[in-house]
């Protein structure tokens, strides 16, 4: 029996209150402007227990984890008092022996509630990365996704991010918004690529089932996406970024060389990570759990329940995002004897459209491909 290899893995952590509910978020996350010291107290005392019970469950899969990265995520992280993120964090280390010699520790944070005074805490308390979802610094696109807006803390927030000597920030943005254009996207991107943001995400807006901005546009309240639109636009940024020496790493991540973001690049080639908080989702390395999505019932100790409906082919979501390439025999293998005449056949459609490159056994996605992904990923998993 061949000794277990050690294997790097990451930690994702849900802080789930945030001001205001963004219209087209499908997250789990409460609304709730204020949100007092003793129920902060209390999420952390429960995420802490959490790290225990999900501990054992990972071990059990994956003897040796390295962990590699910490991922604060919401809801609005920066909402959070600053001595969460230090007993979490050092609970986590303490928790893992083997440890990269830099863990990459993120947090997410709105413009609007990202302070000096909070980006000083939060290197004191081991951060190193700072995730800024913007989405946009147009007013209109804002209003339409329902996202608070403060002009000031737009104009200066990546600054004080570099003043507060952060030097690995991702700023967010969205595109393919009614009403929203080419002109409009880039100048959200040359703004941050001006105030030196050296990784930035840039994602189309798509209508989640259940969101406030689906039912919107369902009813007439608010204007349809357009497929077309949407092209032009991740085209057009597709383009400036590439001149400006930014790799397209995945389909809706750019970044400078050394810049990519490590927490993000375990999920999409399926290794390891925790799920920390409310409606957090883990993966051990061979079985996937998840927490319910309620506060009451994760406050009150309920653990991760199995996901029995998760299959491997669940990695494949993540894989074809990807722009590196990808043996085809892996994809194969996801599949039983009996679906890999129907998967070679898609595989081979995708080819042929120019949505994928094929060298020998190796397959890539290509910048047609990163357009039709989706279609891609629909015509495989419902094979």
């Amino acid at each position: 029996m061949r000794a277990a290899r050690p294997r790097l893995f990451g930690i994702y952590v849900h802080l789930p209150f945030c001001d205001v509910k963004c219209a087209y978020c499908d997250f789990f996350s409460i609304a709730a402007r204020h949100t007092d010291a003793r129920e902060w107290q209390r999420y952390t005392e429960r995420l802490l227990a959490d790290l225990q019970q999900q501990y054992s469950l990972l071990t059990e899969d994956t003897p040796q984890p390295v962990l590699a990265s910490i991922f604060f995520g919401g809801g609005t992280p920066s909402k959070a008092p600053p001595q969460l993120f230090e007993r979490v964090i050092t609970a986590i280390k303490a928790q893992f022996a083997q440890k990269l010699p830099a863990v990459e520790i993120t947090a997410e944070a709105n413009p609007e509630s990202l302070t000096r005074e909070l980006l000083d805490a939060w290197r004191s308390a081991g951060i190193n990365r700072i995730s800024v979802g913007m989405q946009s610094r147009d007013e209109k696109v804002l209003k339409y996704l329902g996202r608070l807006f403060n002009a000031h803390a737009y104009r200066r927030v990546l600054a004080d991010i570099r003043s507060a000597g952060f030097t690995n920030f991702s700023a967010d943005f969205i595109t393919g918004v009614p009403g929203q254009s080419e002109i409009s996207t880039l100048g959200d991107l040359a703004f941050a690529l001006g105030e030196g943001a050296p990784h930035l995400s840039l994602y189309q807006l798509t209508l989640e089932s259940g969101t406030l901005l689906k039912q919107r546009v369902a009813t007439g309240k608010q204007a349809a996406l357009d497929d077309a639109q949407q092209i032009l636009q991740m085209d057009a940024a597709d383009k400036f970024l590439t001149a400006q020496n930014f790799d397209r790493y995945e389909i809706s991540n750019f970044a400078l060389p050394g810049r990519r973001s490590l927490h993000n690049s375990l999920y999409w080639t399926g290794r390891p990570y925790l799920g920390l908080g409310v409606a957090a989702h883990m993966f051990t390395g061979r079985r996937r759990f998840y927490h319910a999505r309620s506060l009451e019932k994760y406050l009150s100790g309920v653990g991760p329940v199995e996901d029995t409906e998760a299959t491997a082919r669940d990695v494949l979501i993540n894989r074809l995002r990807l722009n590196r390439p990808l043996h085809s025999g892996r994809i194969f293998r996801l599949y039983e004897e009996s679906q890999r005449g129907a998967v070679a056949a898609e595989l081979n459609r995708a080819v042929e459209r120019g949505w994928l490159l094929r060298r020998g056994e190796i397959l890539q996605p290509t910048r047609m491909g990163f357009r039709f992904t989706d279609s891609l990923l629909a015509s495989l998993w419902n094979l």
